[in-house]
């Protein structure tokens, strides 16, 4: 359960996630850098399955994960979908994460949507599994996912979106912020008795600064400049991408 939008303009782009989960889970660990196959990433960590729904990279290449509770899972053991993104994390382009997803057996994973977003490219790359077919497409702002009334909830949000919105980043917070008290199980600051959003992410690349900002909490609570500020963590780019295969 999560919503993400996106924006980009000719300095960067910018990335907004609000990660919904069910009250019982064990609360996520803030942004690390980690290590991944040479390459620094940033990204928070689920303690459940040690891995992650969102990443940056130092080249500027960011992926989110959201579920797809409407696909049908294969059998057998599977691997959290948290540690796929942490797999694909270290790549540098988002031509080389489609390779790679080409090299996957997805079969070992619950079905998701996994999206790619590089500096200097305004198309987003989109890999959709369902359990059975894999979808590779570019997509278009905003991304739901729900295991509950995913129509009603997408049609909901995307009303919200396109009415009330202001399609600039400041308009994304306020719109990842929203929260409805008489339809709270819609909202995209989702609240249910058993579920709710639980925490917001920020991702802002350009060509001198990269960002990750990471606010726990609902965002119609604790989304606010000062929590965004204090809860910012940094990556530093490469000096060159000379000798980088794309």
């Amino acid at each position: 359960m999560c919503s993400v939008s996106w924006w980009i303009d000719e300095a960067g782009y910018q990335v907004f996630f609000n990660r919904d989960e069910q009250k019982t889970r064990a609360p996520a660990l803030p942004p690390q850098t980690f290590t991944q196959q040479g390459v620094d990433v940033l990204m928070p960590v689920d303690p459940v399955g040690k891995g992650s729904w969102i990443s940056l990279n130092e080249y500027g290449l960011s992926l989110c994960l959201l579920n797809n509770y409407q696909g049908i899972a294969p059998q057998g053991e599977l691997i959290s979908r948290g540690q796929l993104l942490k797999r694909l994390s270290s790549e540098v382009s988002t031509s080389q994460v489609e390779r790679h997803f080409a090299l996957l057996t997805l079969e070992q994973f619950a079905p998701f949507t996994l999206l790619a977003f590089e500096l200097g490219n305004a198309k987003v790359r989109e890999f959709k599994w369902d359990g059975k077919n894999v979808q590779i497409s570019d997509a278009v702002s905003p991304h739901f996912s729900s295991a509950v009334a995913l129509d009603k909830v997408s049609h909901y949000r995307r009303s919200v979106y396109e009415e009330e919105t202001t399609k600039t980043a400041e308009g994304l917070l306020v719109f990842h912020a929203q929260h409805h008290p008489e339809q709270s199980h819609l909202s995209v600051c989702m609240h249910r008795e058993d579920a709710e959003t639980v925490s917001f992410t920020r991702i802002q690349v350009s060509k001198d600064n990269m960002k990750m900002s990471y606010v726990p909490g609902s965002p119609c609570s604790h989304l606010t400049p000062e929590s965004l500020a204090a809860r910012t963590y940094l990556l530093v780019k490469p000096v060159s991408l000379v000798g980088v295969p794309f």
